[in-house]
């Protein structure tokens, strides 16, 4: 396990899905990065019910990678959105900000191995 990501985890869905890591990583990494761009807009914009939409969806993708750090961040930034505390959501998204690089490059790598 790498610090911001369970690469067993990628390969078990190698093997479920019959697909290389590539296959599988990009597309859920697109994924994310969309989500929780919206997360940023939604929260900038005062708007909790989108960026707890979009908090939720990027959850979908960090489970399944094993992306154990940005998962809770994400989990956390949701739990705020959904009780409208807005204070909480801003602090949840802090973190996110500093698991998402990390997990994102290993991520990238992960999916492109040497």
């Amino acid at each position: 396990m790498n610090a911001y990501h369970d690469l067993e985890q990628i390969r078990r869905l190698q093997g479920v899905l019959g697909s290389d890591a590539a296959s599988i990583v990009a597309p859920m990494l697109a994924g994310l990065t969309k989500a929780i761009e919206e997360v940023e807009a939604g929260l900038a914009a005062g708007d909790l019910a989108r960026a707890t939409r979009a908090a939720h969806a990027a959850r979908n993708d960090a489970l399944m990678l094993g992306a154990r750090p940005l998962l809770e961040a994400l989990t956390e930034l949701e739990a705020a959105g959904r009780e409208f505390d807005q204070a909480r959501a801003d602090e949840a998204l802090l973190r996110v900000r500093e698991v998402w690089p990390p997990t994102r490059d290993e991520l990238a790598a992960a999916s492109n191995p040497p």
